[in-house]
């Protein structure tokens, strides 16, 4: 395992949608989410990819922040699952799985370690958890993960795979 993660709700929603969320878990042993991740992938994503997944995984546990008042400022311009994940990732001295690049620029301008769902799959590519960072990220693109052609050619370079 490579440090404590806490994770924004998106790298959890894409990757359960193709039903591929075992492969965080294959990564990162543990991962923390804050409250506000939990409600918008558990409650009001009730019946949607992740909230089951998440409800039942002993992997994932949620902790509670601390410093309200930050959340509340970073929520001028953030979300509040992204506000709290930030946060939480501060308080927790923990790496910060995002894959949002306005969130990612604030979180390094904080000082925070930063991994993403591209990270993830090179990771996991390495250490044989997955054939294919191409054949994964395509899956993902084709159920709506956002990303770009620079992000896929680094990533699929980074893994040795032909970026066709």
């Amino acid at each position: 395992m490579a440090g404590l993660i806490v994770s924004d709700s998106s790298p959890i929603i894409s990757l359960a949608r193709v039903k591929k969320l075992h492969i965080i878990q294959g990564v990162y042993e543990n991962v923390v989410i804050p409250p506000e991740v939990y409600k918008e992938i558990v409650i009001r994503g009730k019946g949607k990819p992740g909230a089951e997944e998440v409800k039942k995984a002993t992997w994932i546990s949620l902790q509670k922040i601390k410093n309200n008042a930050e959340v509340e400022k970073l929520k001028e311009r953030f979300g509040s699952g992204e506000s709290e994940a930030i946060v939480l990732a501060e308080e927790l001295k923990a790496t910060l799985l995002v894959d949002e690049i306005a969130v990612i620029k604030e979180a390094r301008s904080r000082g925070l370690k930063i991994t993403s769902t591209h990270l993830i799959l090179e990771k996991a590519k390495k250490t044989c958890l997955i054939k294919s960072v191409k054949e994964e990220l395509d899956n993902l693109i084709k159920s709506g993960f956002r990303t770009t052609p620079e992000l896929i050619r680094d990533s699929l370079h980074k893994v040795g795979e032909q970026t066709t």
